[in-house]
């Protein structure tokens, strides 16, 4: 490919990359204006995505990201590609549609070049402006005022830079039978008779907005708040917990220091104190997102915020992040390391595996820390090394089992030309309280290993992988969600991932899991929960961006749960979606979609209990500034 054409793509996508996703990746929306460039650097080889096989859109580019980029670019760049190099009206055109967040439009004011021009013309006709009487010393110093205030708006546009984002939608449910329950295991109203569970009889009103402050204190030094008001967060409730532990949803509307730190530029590296967002692997550090139904951005990039200090530095080529957290007040890590979402209705807890509590540390986690560096590797590769320990605030005190777990890997991510390599080994121990005799630390059936090949050919993007997780893992990430399972464990066995663009903005995405149960797992389920029980996963997504304003989606997801005892029957789940989606402008708009939910748990109710036969509808409205 020419120069022209790379430093173009380059240059814009760098400058865009928080906005949107990669292909061939999953997370890409094929109606977005760089879908094919962005295909075309991942098969170059010059951006590979991160290490659980995503371009991680929503994620802002360091700037190591961005030297890598730039490095992997240089080599393809030959001496007689010079003549062809971009050109400043085609670079102008080209970042004119990306869309920007500047606090105010300076488009129609004077620049400081500008008024450096207005001073050299009355240099230059001094002369001619004395002979028709004009006063040149006081013009002059008219200029020189106005040159001064212009650099007093570029300086404050410069320093203080406000954005944000709000969004209302309105969520409802019917049930012809069971309970009704959501995806993400939220209770949403009471059984009863059946008009009673109408989506007439069941709608809730939720609002969120968040206003973010970025202020430029000198060139190295950045402080950032993001303030959140609305009624979102405690929505979330205990699926999801923020401030005063995992609890209900509370009523009325709050305001909540979201993210509120200072960053200051090192000579090789950034010091982060505040709260902050920190995000590893999938199966290290991610957080969930618990909301299947809503787009909120500051809850959905898998980032945790944690309140501590936080190390970006290189040394020789060596990227180390360190943190140290207090999470007392913000109890996430807790939620990830203390429990997992269960295949149980309303399910978050413990699980009971082999008698011990594992994932498990017996109360909230007060504080953490933790280092992880990434280096590069022969053909372009990155590899990864995780390491993080978290701590249990009361277990010295009331005698708890566990007060301590630690999580340790390591990661690869390498590109083959239009094929590529993704794989992880992560383990996890939960480690004994010395306040009570005979508990055992747990550190067998800790691991959890994931590799996976992908390719494309052409537009079509394919993955095939295999993964064992042990019945004992347990970390703050996010690897997988199976229906209503979040982050399964005690599992092992293929899985394929397929996305094809039919067309231009006609997207298809297709997901297969099969998996079998490693050991047996007592209390799990009646009939459920025994080696060799099989669970199988098949997933398809259509997406058609039916105009620039306007785009459909289609997706379905079923799973079947074949116990391998004789004598009791299969259980599955299915979910089928229809959404709707339209942009009034490039910064809001509206998302409408309905939710058609079937459980089934067979005669033996195997896997979740009662049945549940019914329905969520979900409306979004929301706007970006």
């Amino acid at each position: 490919m020419k120069k022209t054409a790379y430093l173009l793509v380059v240059a814009v996508l760098l400058c865009a990359a928080p906005a949107f996703a990669q292909g061939p990746f999953n997370d890409v929306p094929t109606d977005h204006w760089a879908y094919d460039a962005v295909n075309q650097l991942q098969k170059d080889g010059i951006v590979i995505g991160y290490p659980d096989g995503t371009f991680g859109g929503k994620r802002a580019m360091s700037r190591y990201e961005f030297a890598t980029a730039i490095a992997r670019l240089l080599p393809l760049i030959s001496e007689q590609d010079l003549s062809n190099y971009v050109t400043k009206p085609e670079l102008q055109q080209a970042i004119a549609g990306i869309k920007t967040s500047e606090a105010q439009d300076l488009s129609n004011l004077a620049t400081k070049a500008d008024v450096e021009n207005i001073k050299k013309l009355v240099d230059e006709f001094r002369d001619e402006l004395a002979a028709l009487g004009v006063d040149v010393d006081a013009l002059k110093r008219d200029v020189a005022a106005l040159c001064a205030r212009v650099d007093a708006l570029e300086a404050e546009q410069a320093r203080v830079r406000i954005t944000g984002e709000s969004n209302v939608f309105a969520i409802s449910t019917s049930a012809k039978k069971g309970t009704p329950i959501d995806q993400d295991q939220r209770v949403l109203g009471t059984e009863g008779p059946n008009n009673q569970n109408t989506l007439g009889r069941n709608i809730g009103v939720i609002k969120d907005f968040d206003l973010t402050v970025t202020g430029r204190v000198s060139k190295a030094t950045t402080a950032v708040a993001t303030i959140n008001y609305g009624d979102y967060l405690n929505y979330l409730g205990y699926v999801d917990s923020y401030i005063e532990g995992m609890r209900d949803t509370a009523p009325g509307d709050s305001f909540f220091p979201y993210y509120l730190y200072i960053n200051t530029g090192l000579s090789k590296g950034s010091l982060t104190v505040g709260r902050f967002p920190i995000q590893w692997t999938p199966y290290t550090l991610k957080k969930v997102d618990v909301d299947t139904y809503t787009n909120i951005l500051k809850t959905d990039d898998g980032n945790y915020p944690v309140d501590g200090i936080k190390l970006a530095y290189n040394f020789g080529g060596v990227d180390l992040t360190l943190f140290a957290a207090k999470n007392d007040e913000n109890d996430y890590l807790y939620n990830g390391l203390a429990g997992q979402i269960t295949p149980f209705p309303g399910g978050y807890g413990t699980h009971e595996l082999g008698g011990e509590a594992v994932g498990g540390l017996d109360d909230q986690i007060a504080q953490s820390a933790g280092i992880r560096a990434t280096i590069g590797t022969p053909w372009k590769g990155v590899l990864g090394l995780s390491y993080y320990q978290a701590w249990s605030k009361d277990a010295w005190f009331f005698g708890a089992d566990y007060d301590q777990a630690r999580v340790y890997g390591a990661d690869l991510n390498i590109p083959f030309g239009n094929f590529g390599f993704v794989g992880s080994w992560t383990r996890s121990d939960t480690l004994a309280s010395d306040k009570v005799a005979g508990v055992p630390t747990i550190n067998d059936d800790t691991d959890a290993w994931d590799g996976k090949i992908t390719g494309s050919f052409g537009k079509l993007g394919v993955a095939a992988g295999y993964k064992n997780i042990g019945r004992n893992f347990a970390a703050a990430g996010a690897w997988d969600k199976i229906g209503r399972w979040t982050n399964p464990t005690d599992v092992k066995g293929p899985y394929v991932d397929i996305t094809l663009p039919i067309a231009r903005k006609l997207k298809v995405a297709l997901n297969g899991e099969f998996l079998k149960l490693i050991d047996d797992v007592p209390g799990m389920g009646i009939g459920w929960g025994a080696k060799d029980d099989s669970i199988t996963k098949a997933e398809a997504g259509l997406q058609w961006g039916m105009s620039a304003m306007n785009s459909l989606v289609l997706g379905y997801e079923w799973i079947r749960y074949n116990p391998d005892t004789p004598g009791y029957d299969k259980g599955t789940e299915s979910y089928l979606t229809l959404g709707w989606a339209h942009q009034f402008t490039d910064n809001a708009g509206f998302r409408v979609g309905y939710q058609f939910v079937n459980w089934d748990g067979g005669d033996d109710a195997i896997v979740y209990g009662p049945d549940y036969r019914g329905g969520v509808a979900v409306a979004q409205f929301g706007v970006s500034f």
